[in-house]
């Protein structure tokens, strides 16, 4: 009984050969029988929702009554899902009909597509070739067949199997980069996709917010102290290049208030900047003879870059009527023109060397070219006249880095990352803004949110109500 038993098992074994399952080299082979073996070779995820399936076949080159010649193979897929079938004799001299794309298999228990007619592999000839094909949408679960007399011979694999071949062998998509512009930053990262010399936008406040500057314009005197004489606000736009480093400036400015008699210039320098890495300026307003410009738009008599943007504020505004611009509460409201300042480097330069917008931003007082006003301890241009400081009510100290202050820290020029409800004419800033002093005299430590409309931050009847 023992000895049949084991003729028994004998016998199974060499017409069902049990399925045997490699795992190497990013390859997974499970065997058929009757000498073939079905190997994934590899699994490409493409970018379209598709993947490329390679099998490869082998026959060992047995004979005998449990080694048939393959007279099909077939492999699994859902109706629908499967193109682009084709196949390629590695080794051997197996040949086939044609390719019979299903899905329905005749007498193979499931559906899909197989190499019909072939000859010449198995039944003692060894070959090996190979059955390459696309699947859409997801990974299946798939059976191949290797159909050999009456010797089904089946093997399964599995979705998971698939995707150890396929990551294995790194061929998971990978989305192409498209770089058209060949700067090495992707179009979908570069503002200038078409542009190899430029590649990012740096914005200032933001690509959607205005920041504000609002001077005093007596200085060194005090004056009214209602921070209204001047008004602007502005947008800047840093762009660079591949290597973040600065091409070019682009900023547009708008006067809301004019709380003075005077005609005032505006004008930026760049402190670590000289006139000759200037390129071009673009866009400036000049219209009176105090300032002389180099070729390249930067104001000559500089050892550093100063750019003027306009030299009389009766030049960019509309006025509705009055003598004030926006500062009385009279119902009229002025208007402002855009100026837009394009400044261009000769080469690019460090963000750290060009500096953080607004820059170095200042009056020229009425006119009056060697008198600006800058924001409290910045440094003054070259044509500033220097007798100036520590007059009347400034309390510079140049030798020690200190500008535009007052006894009690006050400034004459204010810069904030918003726009500024101005003040009211004849109404000191700290009337209106109840913890300017605060901020202002601890030199920014207290209260830097000081122009925010929180509970107990403002006075909104001292505030220029049409602005709201």
């Amino acid at each position: 009984m023992k000895a049949n038993l084991k003729f028994l098992v004998i016998a199974f074994v060499l017409l069902f050969p049990l399925a045997t399952i490699t795992y190497g080299n990013c390859e997974i082979t499970k065997t058929n029988g009757g000498g073939f073996t079905t190997t994934i070779q590899s699994v490409v995820e493409n970018c379209n929702n598709t993947y490329t399936i390679t099998l490869r076949v082998n026959h060992n080159g047995c004979g005998g009554p449990s080694c048939k010649e393959l007279s099909h193979y077939s492999i699994e897929a859902a109706a629908g899902t499967y193109s682009g079938v084709s196949v390629n004799v590695l080794s051997g001299g197996m040949t086939y009909t044609n390719i019979d794309l299903g899905p329905n298999l005749g007498s193979d228990p499931f559906k899909g597509f197989k190499i019909d007619g072939t000859k010449k592999i198995g039944g003692g000839m060894a070959g090996s070739f190979t059955v390459t094909y696309t699947l859409a949408g997801n990974l299946q679960n798939q059976r191949t067949s290797a159909k050999a007399g009456t010797n089904g011979q089946i093997v399964s694999f599995t979705i998971a199997d698939f995707q150890y071949v396929m990551n294995c062998n790194g061929t998971t998509c990978v989305p192409a980069v498209i770089d058209n512009d060949g700067d090495g930053v992707p179009d979908e990262d570069d503002d200038y996709p078409t542009d190899a010399s430029r590649a990012y936008n740096i914005y200032y406040p933001s690509a959607n917010q205005w920041g504000t500057l609002a001077y005093e314009d007596l200085w060194p005197s005090r004056g009214d102290y209602d921070f209204n004489d001047v008004v602007i606000i502005y947008n800047t736009n840093i762009v660079t290049n591949a290597s973040n480093k600065v091409v070019e400036i682009k900023s547009k400015y708008k006067v809301t208030a004019v709380g003075a008699s005077f005609q005032n210039g505006f004008a930026i320098q760049l402190d670590n900047v000289l006139p000759s890495q200037i390129a071009s300026v673009n866009g400036q307003v000049i219209s009176q003879s105090y300032v002389t410009l180099n070729a390249n738009g930067s104001e000559s008599g500089q050892s550093k870059a100063v750019i003027v943007v306009f030299d009389n504020t009766e030049s960019v505004i509309n006025r509705a009527g009055g003598s004030f611009h926006n500062t009385l509460d009279n119902g009229k409201i002025g208007t402002s023109d855009t100026t837009t300042i394009v400044i261009q480097f000769t080469t690019p330069l460090l963000q750290s060397v060009v500096g953080s917008a607004p820059f170095n931003p200042f009056l020229i007082k009425n006119g009056v070219r060697n008198m600006e006003i800058h924001l409290p301890n910045y440094l003054p241009t070259d044509l500033i006249d220097p007798s100036y400081f520590g007059t009347s009510n400034d309390r510079s100290i140049p030798t020690s880095g200190v500008y535009y202050k007052s006894e009690n820290n006050l400034p004459w020029g204010i810069h904030i990352p918003i726009v500024l409800d101005h003040m009211l004419e004849y109404t000191e800033i700290t009337e209106g803004y109840l913890h300017f002093a605060e901020w202002a005299q601890t030199n920014g430590v207290n209260y830097p949110d000081w122009y925010l409309n929180s509970a107990g931050y403002r006075n909104q009847s001292k505030l220029w109500p049409g602005s709201k």
